[in-house]
């Protein structure tokens, strides 16, 4: 994987209401050829602050995906949200400091 695109990573503020001035994971993707391979870690860690709270938005149910964020230490926190494009429903996940 050195030297090569596997993905990609984008965190901000966060948009939403409850969670101003936090940081929000907006895109995390990985090949998927690649993945179980360490690369969608890399990539969180390279865009996020471990120090600070995060939150991110997530597919329900997309399973895969927030077993990997819960492994990275992400909760969901009861928040879900339809979106108005194509009627996915995501749940929120939450990362405090330790």
């Amino acid at each position: 994987m050195d030297g090569q695109i596997v993905g990609i990573a984008m965190a901000g503020p966060s948009n939403d209401e409850d969670r101003r001035g936090k940081a929000e994971l907006f895109v995390l993707y990985t090949y998927e050829s690649i993945q179980g391979r360490g690369a969608g870690a890399k990539l969180l860690e390279a865009v996020l602050v471990p120090e600070e709270p995060v939150s991110l938005w997530v597919a329900d149910p997309n399973p895969r995906a927030q077993a990997f964020y819960r492994k990275m230490g992400f909760i969901a926190d009861g928040s879900t949200s339809t979106d108005a494009d194509d009627g996915v429903i995501e749940i929120r996940m939450i990362r405090t400091p330790q």
